[in-house]
């Protein structure tokens, strides 16, 4: 298992990969936003940058709260956790490229906005959430410790009562969405067909 500044590293460089798709999405898309302001929400992302800085720093600063193994499958472990990141990237990427100017950090409904029901969306409501629960998973398993295990919590949490309120808000006022609800599941897909 790798220990200290690899996980550090391994957190940083998550978080580097995932900044820079989602800087250079809104950069493309804003422009094409029709609804005022930008995808971002500013005072979302400081919070976000805070946390990172803890994860970052614990593996190093406080390793006794990590769970520690020098068996074999505690380095598999931490390989199946990058391959979830990468997934959980990959995911992310498409979803967003799928809603192009529709996304923001925030719920809102914008002008013209529509029913998005392809690529991802065809398969579940909310993937980019989805990606959200595996980049989090994914960190706690390259790094099990009581701060990544809190992350994970708390993004699980937080993106469900996100998602809840984004549903309310979306069946009440976007025509098709309550339909789509209906016959799509929330965060991941079926594996089977549904009667």
């Amino acid at each position: 298992m790798l220990l200290g500044i690899p996980q550090s590293a391994a957190t940083l460089l998550t978080i580097l990969l995932f900044y820079a798709m989602d800087f250079l999405l809104i950069r493309r898309y804003d422009r094409q936003r029709t609804a005022r302001g930008s995808g971002r929400a500013w005072d979302f992302t400081l919070f976000i940058l805070v946390l990172v800085a803890i994860l970052i720093l614990q593996p190093v600063l406080l390793p006794a709260i990590s769970f520690r193994t020098p068996e074999t499958w505690g380095l598999l472990t931490q390989i199946l956790g990058a391959i979830v990141i990468l997934d959980s990237l990959a995911l992310h990427l498409w979803s967003r490229r799928h809603l192009v100017h529709f996304y923001a950090e925030r719920i809102e409904v914008q002008p013209a906005h529509k029913v998005i029901d392809t690529g991802p969306y065809k398969l579940m409501r909310h993937p980019v959430i989805t990606s959200f629960f595996g980049i989090a998973a994914g960190l706690f398993l390259i790094n099990p410790s009581l701060t990544t295990l809190a992350a994970f919590g708390y993004t699980l949490w937080d993106f469900t009562y996100a998602a809840r309120q984004e549903e309310d808000l979306l069946s009440k006022s976007l025509p098709g969405y309550a339909d789509y609800a209906r016959r799509t599941p929330r965060f991941l897909p079926r594996l089977w067909k549904s009667r």
